[in-house]
């Protein structure tokens, strides 16, 4: 046969995705790979079936059933997305916590099903596994492109399998999936690894179409929760990992995410008015949990809190979703948690900048594990707590890939018998420890009462935990129908309502617990002189409690008038008005001494100091010339 000449190719520009042929996105992955794909959110479902049945906890009254926005289902979609995320439940802004929180879609979310499925927990459960299981799929696809198998290992033991596999049975993860408004961390999971899968995606094929979905999937994972803008650095540095790009290449790639974060940090502060800071200082301990702390102190106990998130992930044992004060306590540089902790950080810092050069995967997770994290450390900025399970929701994903590539390439690959059945026997025992510690750890969400109950076991020195088990007890006692059983369970709340109060004596929610027993008390046994120097204590720690002042309404007209003016006047004027300086207050309890009491000129005198010294010195005076009246003997009294 005569040979031919091959025919020559016009010149081409040289492409700019070269260096990219390590990125496997090889047509047809999901064919080749379609039992992972079943298997992936099998495992999903095959662990969190449980609490599919279950109701509403927690913070879900919060987007969902209390909030009034989300009740509307798609009328109030407008609404969730112009407010600032708690609106819909308090009636209005507080900012509770610094930097307040716009985390609209999830609750958009809850809303659409409001309108499809109604009031339904178990449509809302499904579709939180259902995403959970995207979650591990997306994190196996992106795993895939990144890392290849160099050698030949069956299908079910390839790094990016073993690694998503893991994730999806870590025992860390099911506060996020068993809560339903633990949505927002999974939609923020998926949006921001959707950025990054789509930015890898643009590389090769230079086609501007992934930039455009990168960015569509980062503005959505903003939407959800804050977390995802630290992909603003994960995504750059996977680049500098995994690929040979150019300085045009970072900014083309990166660009989409960038102009996201930008609309969405305008947006977020159009909506609540300010972009960190409110001005307002956030005075209760459950929502800056270092009130109470100097600055030394307040730098180690975050420090110490850093080394329990890396227990958790190696040791997910005790499981709790109450982390406030003083479930972790107040540390120092001298306690050994945090001298451990901060050796472990430096340790990976270490090892992050030696193997930098040599794009070790060792230091890639690392830096993705440490991007991650630092948005929730609270050493960026204050997030309301100490720490929580659901925060290394993402930064355990670099945990999962460290785990399933120690396993198989130092395990499974290294060619010694002893590693290699040793490492099967390793994955047998994390698969299974992960999976028995889940389905153990789901059923506390399965009520109030459960969760609560677990949370005070694991978590007895936190005001926080304590208080809602007294809150889930008192709701069942209330329910009761038996007298005798009734007060039995309220016994049992009010223990762990005093513990709460024991922990944080000023903590708001425990004065008013606290003051519903107190009342409780006095319906049984009438004892008027008790209650009225109960309810005095809890004043004189925390005078806002509003229980009291309804209690006291009611009291009016039915109890001994003489004792209740008595309970006004030392509340209202030498509580409130002469110590504490609380005017408004002070009224409102001098006001409620006036009605049984008319002309009783203590009362008048106290509203007339109220009054004065509040600003309203025309109404002041008013009551003090008729406090003379009566007695004169109250102009030298101080």
């Amino acid at each position: 046969m005569a040979k031919t000449t091959p025919k020559k190719n016009p010149a081409k520009p040289k492409s700019k995705a070269t260096g990219y042929t390590s990125l496997d996105f090889t047509p047809g992955f999901w064919a080749r790979r379609w039992k992972e794909a079943l298997i992936i959110p099998m495992l999903a479902f095959g662990l969190y079936w449980l609490c599919l049945p279950y109701g509403y906890v927690l913070d879900d009254q919060i987007v969902i059933t209390d909030n009034k926005f989300t009740q509307k289902g798609v009328s109030g979609i407008w609404e969730i997305l112009s407010t600032e995320s708690f609106t819909g439940y308090f009636g209005g802004q507080k900012d509770l916590v610094a930097g307040s929180r716009y985390r609209p879609l999830s609750i958009v979310s809850f809303a659409v099903e409001q309108t499809v499925f109604g009031d339904n927990p178990f449509v809302r459960h499904f579709i939180n596994i259902l995403l959970y299981g995207l979650c591990g799929l997306l994190i196996f696809r992106i795993f895939s492109i990144l890392v290849t198998d160099r050698q030949k290992t069956p299908w079910m033991l390839s790094i990016p399998f073993l690694a998503a596999g893991l994730y999806i049975l870590h025992p860390v993860h099911s506060e996020v999936v068993a809560n339903i408004k633990g949505r927002d961390e999974i939609m923020t999971t998926l949006g921001a690894m959707g950025a990054l899968y789509f930015a890898l995606r643009y590389l090769p094929s230079q086609n501007k179409i992934y930039l455009v979905l990168s960015g569509i999937a980062m503005f959505l994972g903003l939407m959800s929760k804050e977390n995802a803008i630290t992909f603003l650095a994960v995504i750059p540095l996977t680049m500098y990992f995994f690929t040979k790009a150019s300085t045009r290449d970072y900014l083309m790639a990166l660009a989409p995410s960038l102009l996201a974060a930008f609309l969405y940090m305008v947006i977020r502060t159009n909506v609540i008015g300010y972009v960190l800071n409110s001005g307002k200082p956030i005075t209760d301990l459950m929502n800056d949990p270092f009130l109470e702390m100097n600055g030394t102190q307040k730098l180690a106990t975050i420090i110490y809190t850093l080394g329990e998130y890396l227990r958790l992930l190696v040791f997910p044992h005790p499981l709790t979703h109450d982390y406030y004060p003083y479930h972790i306590p107040i540390m120092n540089f001298a306690k050994p948690g945090t001298l451990i902790s901060l050796a472990l950080y430096i340790g990976l810092a270490y090892a992050f900048f030696k193997l930098w050069k040599s794009k070790s995967i060792y230091a890639w997770s690392i830096g993705f594990f440490i991007a991650t994290i630092s948005i929730v450390s609270n050493l960026v900025f204050p997030v309301g707590t100490f720490m929580n399970e659901r925060f290394i929701f993402i930064p355990s994903i670099a945990f999962s890939l460290i785990c399933a590539w120690v396993l198989i390439n130092h395990g499974w690959n290294s060619g010694k018998p002893i590693l290699k059945w040793g490492s099967l026997a390793v994955i047998f025992v994390l698969a299974s420890g992960y999976t028995f510690k889940t389905y153990t750890r789901i059923p506390a969400w399965k009520d109030a009462l459960s969760l609560n109950g677990s949370a005070a076991i694991v978590s007895p020195e936190s005001a926080r935990s304590n208080c809602f088990m007294a809150t889930a007890l008192y709701e069942l006692g209330r329910d009761s129908a038996s007298v005798e059983e009734k007060q039995k369970i309220y016994e049992e709340a009010e223990f762990y309502v005093d513990r709460s109060l024991k922990i944080y004596p000023a903590y708001l929610s425990a004065n008013q617990m606290k003051s519903g027993f107190v009342a409780e008390r006095y319906l049984v046994h009438k004892n008027l002189r008790q209650l009225l120097d109960e309810f005095t204590a809890i004043l004189k720690v925390r005078p806002e409690v509003e229980y009291i002042q309804q209690f006291m309404e009611y009291l009016n007209g039915r109890e001994n008038a003489e004792m209740l003016t008595d309970f006004y006047y030392n509340i209202g004027y030498e509580l409130l008005t002469k110590e504490k300086a609380r005017y408004p207050l002070a009224i409102t309890y001098l006001k409620l001494g006036e009605k049984i009491s008319p002309n009783d000129p203590r009362i008048l005198f106290g509203l007339g100091k109220a009054f004065y010294n509040g600003g309203d010195q025309v109404q002041g005076t008013q009551y003090l010339d008729r406090a003379y009246a009566i007695n004169p003997g109250l102009r030298d009294a101080k």
